[in-house]
């Protein structure tokens, strides 16, 4: 029982041991920290802000490594976060058709964004050089790709909404200008009973390699409603006719197929739509028939359809 007990003490002395020298060691740790220390740190550039109607297209270097003099503190924080700085090509200087960055400005730079006590002793590169090229912008419409089905007597209530209907395109004239739209990527909705809004992404062509987009995505929406259908009792119209005459056509009404929402469709009167044949598509001929068309329909109807597609007639001089 007592070496039990001795055991156990000395299992606890080894644990406070350690602990007190866990503790030691995080103290003098933290205290070298806040000593000031001089060390290299590399930087990644990021370059913003090119001259107007030009895009940059190589630079003489993406990192830069600096010399540094600031707190433990800031070096560990410099190693546990990513390390960028901003290079404002606004200050690139032009000469003989090409553009450079001065160390000078560089360094103001730099100096501007480092934390408070942190103090550059030296930029350690010399001057930056840039290539840029001409570019042009056009502004282009967004087409949808979007494949759609919808659940039994359902329908599309309008068109597509696409946000936004367009985007700016900014690269190369060679390759901006062939452009007359962009389109999203493929997507499938199957059986929609209901509104439906989804982010869909810009397709870029593979041509388009130096082309930026100012939007990557288009939100695709649309309203789902309900439909019925109604047949509808219209007259025949018959346009072109020569003149002193009269025609009788056999049927003198059709019966027309509405296809629209159920409060859309309970709107829908024979007056609101037009039935034509035109004398001019068989005029010369010994045809007695003329085909029929729909000329006219309110725009809320979602698909409207014939009965028969063409009547029989008689022309009578008068």
């Amino acid at each position: 029982m007592i070496e039990k007990i001795k055991n156990i003490l000395k299992k606890r002395k080894a644990k406070l041991f350690f602990v007190f020298l866990f503790l030691s060691g995080l103290a003098w740790f933290i205290s070298n920290l806040s000593n000031r220390y001089q060390g290299i740190s590399t930087f990644e550039l990021e370059f913003v802000n090119p001259p107007d109607s030009m895009m940059l297209v190589n630079a003489s270097r993406s990192t830069m490594d600096v010399r540094l003099d600031a707190v433990g503190f800031q070096f560990l924080m410099f190693n546990l976060s990513s390390k960028k700085v901003e290079i404002n090509l606004s200050d690139a200087i032009k000469k003989g058709g090409k553009y450079y960055l001065t160390p000078d400005s560089g360094r103001r730079q730099m100096e501007k964004q480092m934390t408070n006590g942190v103090k550059i002793l030296d930029f350690g590169i010399d001057t930056l050089f840039f290539e840029f090229y001409d570019v042009i912008s056009k502004k282009v419409p967004i087409k949808s790709k979007a494949k759609i089905s919808f659940a039994q007597n359902y329908l599309l209530d309008g068109a597509i909404k696409i946000t936004p209907d367009s985007i700016v395109l900014k690269g190369p004239q060679n390759e901006v200008d062939s452009i007359q739209f962009v389109e999203t990527n493929a997507i499938e909705l199957s059986e929609l009973n209901d509104d439906f809004s989804i982010i869909a992404k810009l397709t870029k062509a593979p041509m388009l390699v130096k082309t930026e987009f100012s939007e990557e995505h288009a939100v695709l929406s649309g309203k789902v409603s309900r439909f019925s259908e109604k047949v509808v009792r219209v007259p025949v119209s018959i346009i072109n006719l020569p003149e002193n005459t009269v025609i009788q056509t056999f049927p003198n009404e059709v019966n027309v197929l509405v296809k629209a929402s159920v409060d859309d469709l309970k709107k829908v009167r024979a007056s609101d739509l037009e039935v034509i044949g035109d004398y001019k598509s068989v005029e010369g001929s010994d045809q007695n028939s003329i085909e029929l068309r729909i000329s006219r329909q309110p725009a809320a109807i979602h698909s409207v359809g014939l009965s028969k597609n063409q009547v029989d007639f008689i022309l009578k001089r008068e």
